[in-house]
């Protein structure tokens, strides 16, 4: 059984010991049938970015690839997303990947250009002298080891020395981890709001402005990330 499975069934596991078979049998079929997420447009102004210094630890390495770039090789948490790697490279992304003893763990992805995103029906303005960052994924491992924190910082200095004054992201509301490591190196809320629907096989997606900040969906007491130096 590979490693994507068994990460299922281990959250299957936890979820029927918390809620119960009844309950994850409904929330089952609702996610089948309808669901939805709001997020919100966090940006950051890189001109005035005070990013620190890279400093990677031993084995851990950065590469940046393009059309026509061979991905490298993939921890299993990757491994399944090779293809969709492969597409954005074809249509033109930057991919950003972090490796640890050759194998990358992480990944994200840049637009210097307009965003369009046929399957979920978005669609993202990137003006020159922009980037829009997305899918941003890391080993579930690599978080213990202070990677993420590291990853970031090294690719915003990347698109800092390219010349990029503006970076946006897009981040759910619900993922209090990557809310809060945007917020930690300077991401500001832009004040558009994104909701992301599936109805069956059908995904669309509606943005609309707000005033003030939104927050986190759930805005818990926890430990803030140090602001770097």
């Amino acid at each position: 059984m590979g490693d994507g499975k068994l990460r299922r069934l281990r959250r299957l596991r936890r979820r029927l010991v918390r809620e119960g078979l009844g309950e994850t049998l409904r929330k089952a079929a609702g996610d089948h049938l309808f669901r939805s997420s709001g997020s919100v447009v966090m940006e950051l102004d890189l001109i005035a970015a005070r990013l620190g210094a890279v400093r990677p630890g031993p084995g851990i390495t950065f590469t940046t690839l393009g059309t026509g770039d061979p991905l490298p090789p993939l921890c299993p948490f990757l491994a399944p997303r090779r293809n969709d790697f492969a597409a954005m490279l074809a249509a033109g992304k930057m991919g950003l990947f972090v490796l640890r003893q050759g194998i990358a763990t992480g990944c994200a992805w840049i637009a210097l250009t307009d965003h369009h995103d046929a399957r979920v029906r978005e669609f993202y303005p990137v003006a020159p002298g922009e980037a829009y960052g997305y899918s941003w994924l890391l080993d579930p491992a690599e978080r213990a080891r202070g990677t993420a924190l590291l990853f970031v910082r090294w690719a915003l200095c990347l698109l800092q020395n390219m010349g990029i004054r503006r970076v946006f992201s897009v981040i759910d509301r619900r993922n209090r981890t990557s809310y809060l490591i945007h917020q930690h190196f300077g991401y500001r809320e832009a004040g558009m709001l994104v909701r992301h629907f599936h109805l069956f096989r059908v995904r669309w997606t509606r943005m609309s402005p707000y005033a003030g900040t939104l927050g986190l969906a759930d805005p818990r007491p926890s430990r803030s990330y140090r602001r770097p130096a």
